[in-house]
C-alpha cells in the first residue's frame, strides 16, 4: 500500500544582509513573562515600526515563455555555494542546475538513478558546512553528496533506526556545524500503520544531538480521515548560527526558539485572529490523498480547516531577527509578493516589511538565500501537474506555463530593527 499525498510547497529561509538598520521611532509595549518554567515574550497586534514596503530591482530570470534555451520540470530548493552561484533542484528531472551569480548557465549535476551521485523522489537540497551539494531522498531516505562540479562524495551520515526500517526524509538544512532533519518513520501493523513525524538535529556523523518535536499518529486501513489542521507537520527554520525556530501549532502564532544545545529557550507570541477562508479556499486546502491497496483505489475522507494556519512560513536571519509569513501576508494586495512580520533578537514585533515584485506566495515558491530573493514562479500548479492533482478545475486540461526563477536584489534596500 503507498500513501501519496500533496507536498507542501516550501520557502526556503536563509540569511539576509540588507542595508542600514533605522532607528526605532517607538516603544515596543509587549510584556515578558515566565509560565511553567518557560520564558514567553508576549507581542500586540501591532509592530513598533510602521508597514514597509520595498520594490527590490529584478537581476535576472531564466526559464518562462521568453527562454527557450531551458525548460524546467519542478523546481524545489535553491541553495548558493560561497562563489556565490546559484543551485537550483528540479524534483521531476532529478537533477541540479548550476547558475552563476548573474544568471549564467553553467552545467547541470547529478541525475535520476540509484548508483552514487544519483538520486530519485528528492525533497530538499542545500550546502552543507564544508561546501558540498546535499540532495536529500525521501524514501528510502538518504543524503547524497556531490561536489559543485558534480563528482559525487558519498553520502551523509544519518540516523537509522533499530529495526532496519527506512526513515522518510521530508526536509533538512544547515544549523551552524549541524544539519536539521525532518523525517517521518513508518511502522505497519496488520490493519493499520504508526506514522511518526520527527525534528531532530544531527551531527556529522549522523548521531541526534537533539529532539525539537516528536508526534506520533495512527492510520486505519478500514477508515482513512486526513484532516488538515490535525495532520499539519511542524514548520521550522534554522540559522547558520545554529538556533533553531519551530511553530507546531496551526492556531497559534507561538514560535519555540531553541539555542545551540537544543534547550528551548523562550517562546514568541503575537496576539493575532485567525483569518477565515472563502469556500472556495475551503476546498483548495483539503489534503490531495490516493491510496493505492492492490489492484484498486480508496477515496479517503479529507477534511481542510475553515480558517487559514496562523503561521505560513519562518525564515530565520544569522543577525538573530527572524522572518514570519503570517497568513494574511501571504494574501497581500496584488503586485506584492508577500508580507512579512520581523522579530528581533529579544523576540519582539519590530517591523511588517511587503516585497513588491512579480509573484505570489499562493502560486510560486519563494527563497531567501542571502541578499537576494528568488521567486519560483507557477510551482503549486507546476506540482499539482507532476503529481496528477488538477482536481476538478476547467483548465485542469491545460498545459501549465513553463517555469521561471527570477531573481530579485535586496541589498541595501531595508534592514530590520532591532
Amino acid at each position: 500500500m503507498a500513501i501519496i499525498s500533496r507536498p507542501l510547497v516550501i520557502i526556503a529561509l536563509c540569511a539576509l544582509t540588507l542595508g542600514t538598520r533605522p532607528v526605532l521611532a517607538g516603544t515596543w509595549s509587549g510584556k515578558t513573562e515566565v509560565v511553567d518554567g518557560v520564558t514567553h515574550v508576549r507581542n500586540p497586534a501591532t509592530p513598533v515600526e510602521a508597514l514597509n514596503t520595498i520594490s527590490p530591482e529584478e537581476l535576472w530570470r531564466v526559464g518562462g515563455d521568453d527562454d527557450e534555451d531551458i525548460i524546467f520540470g519542478v523546481l524545489t530548493s535553491i541553495a548558493t555555494d560561497a562563489r556565490g552561484n546559484v543551485y537550483l533542484l528540479d524534483a521531476q528531472l532529478s537533477q541540479v542546475y548550476v547558475h552563476s551569480a548573474d544568471g549564467e548557465y553553467l552545467r547541470t549535476i547529478g541525475r535520476e538513478g540509484e548508483g552514487p551521485g544519483e538520486f530519485r523522489r528528492t525533497s530538499d537540497m542545500f550546502i552543507t558546512p564544508d561546501g558540498n551539494v546535499a540532495v536529500l531522498q525521501r524514501m528510502p531516505g538518504k543524503i547524497i553528496l556531490l561536489d559543485t562540479e558534480g563528482e559525487p562524495m558519498g553520502l551523509y551520515p544519518t540516523p537509522t533506526r533499530d529495526d532496519g526500517s527506512p526513515v522518510f526524509f521530508r526536509g533538512g538544512g544547515v544549523a551552524g556545524d549541524d544539519l536539521v532533519l525532518a523525517m517521518r518513520e513508518f511502522a505497519r501493523k496488520e490493519n493499520s500503520v504508526d506514522l511518526t513525524s520527527v525534528l531532530a538535529r544531527v551531527n556529522s556523523q549522523g548521531e541526534v544531538v537533539a529532539t525539537y518535536h516528536r508526534e506520533s499518529r495512527s492510520r486505519d486501513f478500514a477508515k482513512m480521515t486526513f484532516d488538515e489542521k490535525a495532520d499539519a507537520q511542524v514548520l521550522w527554520a534554522a540559522d547558520r548560527n545554529g538556533r533553531v525556530y519551530t511553530n507546531n501549532d496551526f492556531d497559534a502564532y507561538a514560535i519555540n526558539v531553541f539555542g545551540t544545545d537544543g534547550s528551548l529557550e523562550y517562546v514568541i507570541d503575537r496576539e493575532y485572529t485567525h483569518r477565515k477562508r472563502s469556500a472556495a479556499e475551503i476546498e483548495r486546502n483539503k489534503p490531495r490523498v490516493q491510496i493505492r491497496a492492490r489492484n484498486h483505489r480508496i477515496e479517503p475522507e479529507t477534511r481542510a480547516s475553515e480558517t487559514d494556519r496562523d503561521i505560513q512560513s519562518l525564515y530565520a536571519r544569522d543577525d538573530g531577527t527572524l522572518w514570519v509569513l503570517p497568513s494574511r501576508g501571504a494574501y497581500s494586495p496584488d503586485g506584492v509578493i508577500a508580507t512579512f512580520d520581523v522579530f528581533d533578537e529579544e523576540g519582539h514585533f519590530v517591523q511588517q516589511v511587503a516585497i513588491k515584485g512579480d509573484g505570489s506566495y499562493r502560486d510560486d515558491g519563494l527563497h531567501f538565500v542571502g541578499d537576494r530573493l528568488y521567486v519560483v514562479r507557477g510551482l503549486r500548479s507546476a506540482q499539482d501537474a507532476m503529481y496528477g492533482e488538477g482536481g476538478d478545475s476547467e483548465d485542469e486540461d491545460e498545459e501549465p506555463e513553463p517555469m521561471a526563477i527570477i531573481c530579485y536584489d535586496l541589498a541595501g534596500i531595508v534592514k530590520a530593527a532591532r
